[in-house]
């Protein structure tokens, strides 16, 4: 005698005891999917949008979420938990932003390419990948910073930027940015330095007086300093470089119009020069 289904129990679920079941009932689902082909490893696309209508989930949900997983993957760093004293060195932003995705990259390409003075060193399909310009007029331009745009993005080892068309209207668009070797240089310069110094100072505390101890006095008090120095002005760095981020999904959510003049210019460059 086939046993009755058990009646569903109307007692509610949290929002993350909620994720944890649909995660966990995806996958038991997907398993019994592939329970015939021990080689299966992934699931396409069409088949999780397949799956997620089965469960009632919109296709666009769908479409977002698999564009922010995907915005995870170009850096390969270890995503860790941000460390409450450094911080994770790898800075992110992503935003919906209107438009498809192939100009909402053109456009981003050249506001990091003109603001940013980064340049594209791998092209992918759905994302670029770009470091600071080498060159050394660059390098003046980074130095010099008389437009005062600061370059925080070429103080990265690598910027990615990556695009996923959610809907007809909306690309999901992801700015990732490692600053591992920034964080590096940030906090070793200051503290050694001023561990130096506090050695200097130190050397004639435990020579002249009858306390030697107090040598140590100088290069604990100093070394200390300079740690805190070093962790605000990587923090400081941090957070200028996800308002760099910011600011440009900012610009292209919102276009700036193009004044008179530039409109002018354009349209004569447009009549007077041949088309490329």
């Amino acid at each position: 005698m086939p046993t009755s289904p058990t009646p569903p129990d109307d007692r509610a679920l949290n929002r993350a005891a909620l994720e944890r079941v649909l995660a966990r009932a995806m996958e038991l689902h997907v398993r019994g999917d592939t329970a015939d082909d021990a080689r299966a490893e992934s699931v396409s696309e069409s088949r999780v949008l397949e799956i997620a209508r089965e469960v009632g989930i919109t296709p666009e949900a769908v479409r977002q979420a698999i564009a922010e997983e995907r915005a995870r993957e170009p850096l390969n760093l270890s995503q860790r938990e941000s460390d409450a004293m450094l911080s994770d060195p790898a800075v992110s932003a992503a935003r919906l932003v209107p438009g498809a995705p192939d100009d909402l990259l053109g456009r981003a390409e050249a506001m990091l390419v003109r603001d940013e003075s980064l340049g594209v060193i791998r092209r992918y399909p759905d994302r670029l990948v770009l470091e600071a310009r080498r060159g050394m007029l660059d390098q003046l331009a980074r130095g010099m910073d008389f437009g005062g745009k600061g370059y925080y993005l070429s103080r990265a080892s690598e910027v990615v930027v990556s695009v996923g068309a959610v809907d007809a209207r909306r690309t999901h668009v992801a700015l990732a940015a490692d600053l591992a070797r920034a964080r590096t240089g940030q906090l070793v310069t200051p503290v050694v330095l001023f561990l130096l110094l506090g050695l200097v100072a130190g050397v004639p505390l435990a020579l002249l007086t009858v306390f030697p101890w107090l040598g140590a006095v100088p290069p604990v008090v100093l070394g200390w300093i300079g740690w805190r120095w070093a962790r605000n002005s990587w923090r400081a760095l941090r957070r200028q470089v996800l308002v760099s981020m910011e600011r440009l999904l900012d610009k292209l959510e919102y276009p700036d119009k193009p004044s008179p003049t530039q409109q002018l210019f354009d349209g004569l460059a447009r009549t007077l020069l041949p088309p490329k």
